[in-house]
């Protein structure tokens, strides 16, 4: 069958619905799972500062966005039998679209911000707003307008711009939709490789450098100098993590924005034009459900999980607390009879053990702060890719560091 030959319907076009139905639906239910259990992680204390990261709360945003693009698909390919009203079809097009470029916007910004924090040397928790800011205006202006302007409706069996002229059907989608998530997606693609020269080349002037030093320093010295390296270099795992949100977009926008552009120049109804649009329809709801399973092995919300999983750290103060209650209980000054019975050695031998109970108490409450300085060496010696230890005394001095910035 010749490519430019006229579309004849067959059975696979009554399976269409079945088609979408399946993509989507599992996309909503992992997208509403994932949701849920970062909201759960996020409300328990000994989770929630694993949570704190500007990447994870870019994420948090994006999945919203995939969720509700999830659900506005369902009236957008009109799986709903019966005619839609105008309004209606619109809406539902408005809606997805709007969440398909913020989606983008907030993947684009993870891309960025680890240029700006790493490279560039910017402090990512005060740029998250105006990450947020800008993404929201820019989805704003290039969505409001075409839905004012009444370039939304049924078209073709989907609910998209629906202008007849295909010239201004052209220009609307370019300006509004596929420029700026195009534009993105080769961002992202930048963005990406400048942060993986700039390891490469940090990682190369770092093994040189200890190359020289190594004969001069001691082990401790060495494991010290380990942690202190440049953040590229410490959280690269991380990183390396992170980074696959910006490709996986590059990719799905990529491919997208390609398909509706051919889709938009193709007026006939070809076998050609209908592969490109399953293709198409492929790429688009299969989105959400890709996204939520590279969001539920983030790193941020396994080390949450892992927290979890783990018994409470019971703090000294607690423990000091538990033993001034033990010594202050009735059982250490009982009245029963036999104690009246006691000799005076026995009376002398109490409060010799009391003197030494109380002595015990003492050096537990010097304790910890004659081990404060050592705690907080214990835990700036840890495995990077863990991160801040709950509880720990340098997770509160560390909340602008480097890794919560990424």
């Amino acid at each position: 069958m010749s490519d430019s030959k006229e579309h004849v319907p067959s059975s696979f076009d009554s399976h269409m619905r079945d088609l979408v139905l399946g993509l989507l639906i599992p996309g909503i239910v992992l997208s509403a799972m994932v949701l849920m259990a970062f909201a759960y992680t996020a409300s328990q204390l000994r989770s929630r500062l694993h949570l704190h990261r500007v990447s994870f709360r870019l994420l948090v945003y994006a999945m919203v966005s995939n969720f509700i693009l999830s659900v506005s698909l369902i009236p957008t390919e009109m799986l709903i039998t019966g005619p839609k009203s105008g309004a209606g079809c619109a809406f539902a097009a408005f809606v997805s679209l709007a969440s398909l470029l913020f989606s983008a916007c907030m993947y684009f910004c993870v891309a960025l911000n680890l240029q700006l924090v790493l490279v560039h040397g910017v402090n990512g928790l005060k740029m998250e707003k105006y990450y947020v800011m800008g993404s929201s205006l820019l989805v704003a202006v290039c969505e409001i307008t075409p839905l004012a302007a009444g370039q939304f409706g049924p078209y073709g069996g989907v609910c998209w711009f629906s202008n007849p002229d295909p010239v201004l059907q052209m220009r609307w989608l370019v300006g509004a939709q596929s420029f700026w998530i195009l534009f993105m997606a080769l961002s992202e693609l930048v963005c990406f490789v400048i942060l993986a020269s700039y390891m490469i080349h940090h990682r190369i002037f770092v093994r040189r450098m200890w190359s020289d030093i190594s004969a001069k320093m001691t082990a401790s010295e060495l494991q010290h100098a380990a942690y202190t390296v440049a953040p590229v270099l410490q959280f690269r795992g991380i990183i390396l993590r992170i980074t696959l949100y910006p490709l996986l977009s590059c990719a799905l926008n990529f491919s997208n924005i390609i398909l509706d552009l051919c889709i938009a120049q193709r007026l006939s109804n070809t076998e050609t034009t209908f592969r490109l649009s399953v293709l198409d329809i492929c790429v688009v709801n299969g989105r959400p459900f890709l996204y939520a399973v590279l969001a539920a092995t983030d790193p941020s919300f396994i080390r949450a999980v892992s927290a979890l999983r783990q018994p409470p750290i019971i703090s000294p103060s607690s423990k000091q607390h538990d033993a001034t209650s033990q010594l202050q209980s009735p059982s250490w000054c009982s009245t029963s009879p036999s104690l009246a019975m006691l000799t005076q050695a026995d009376e002398n031998k109490a409060e010799d053990d009391g003197a030494s109970r109380g002595r015990q108490l003492g050096d537990a409450a010097e304790r910890p702060k004659q081990t404060e300085t050592d705690v907080h060496h214990t835990h700036t010696h840890r495995d990077p890719e863990q991160g801040i230890v709950p509880n720990s005394s340098v997770a509160q001095s560390r909340k602008d560091s480097i890794e919560f910035q990424i």
